[in-house]
């Protein structure tokens, strides 16, 4: 295998399932061709038994998987760790993403992802489906219980030089904004990183940017 091949096998891994437009933005966005190139090497990896796929009739295009995959591939689940990789991928179009952990365990919970990113820590809550209030505070609510403990002082998620709780950031269709204020540590709501990049670019600048 090439070094490139391997790299694709350990991010099926690591994500677990990824669209054929995910893998060809993370491997092939330098070439002139990213989509044909990409069909080109799935296609090579799936022959030769590294990897499988299913057809994903809604977005017309294959998912991967590694071989064995961790999950069914008909599992409900797909889509949510395809929402998963996806902001990683739009993340990296801002900054480079020093760390991206999927399902980290944390204490009595596990969040979505746990990222190192701009200069800071964040805990990740991705959903497809519109977050009703009950669901936000459930999540949120383990995260105010570990904080209170101060369990996350001791804990690899934060810097021991200088120890601050990671940032919460939730991502997907906001039906009702949450108080973020009633939390002893930094939350944002948002319907994605592109979203969330113009409203810190328009809080640095004061200036509503285009599109």
């Amino acid at each position: 295998m090439r070094k490139r091949d391997k790299e694709i096998v350990e991010a099926l891994e690591r994500f677990k399932c990824l669209s054929r437009d995910q893998i060809a933005s993370m491997f092939f966005n330098h070439t002139k061709k990213p989509h044909t190139n990409a069909n080109f090497v799935l296609k090579r990896l799936r022959r030769d038994g590294y990897i499988t796929a299913r057809t994903d009739k809604a977005f017309q295009q294959y998912v991967y998987f590694p071989n064995p995959s961790t999950i069914k591939k008909n599992s409900q689940k797909v889509d949510h760790y395809l929402l998963i990789a996806q902001v990683f991928i739009d993340m990296s179009k801002y900054d480079t993403v020093k760390q991206y952990d999927v399902e980290p365990f944390v204490a009595d919970f596990i969040p979505d992802a746990f990222a190192r990113w701009k200069g800071s820590r964040w805990f990740i809550e991705v959903q497809n489906s519109l977050y009703t209030s009950k669901q936000l505070e459930q999540k949120l609510k383990k995260y105010l219980e570990w904080y209170e403990s101060g369990e996350w002082r001791k804990s690899p998620f934060v810097n021991q030089n200088k120890p601050i709780f990671p940032h919460v950031l939730i991502v997907g269709k906001i039906n009702k904004k949450l108080n973020a204020s009633e939390y002893p540590f930094r939350i944002a709501q948002i319907e994605s990183i592109d979203t969330f990049m113009k409203q810190v670019q328009i809080q640095i600048t004061g200036v509503k940017l285009k599109g």
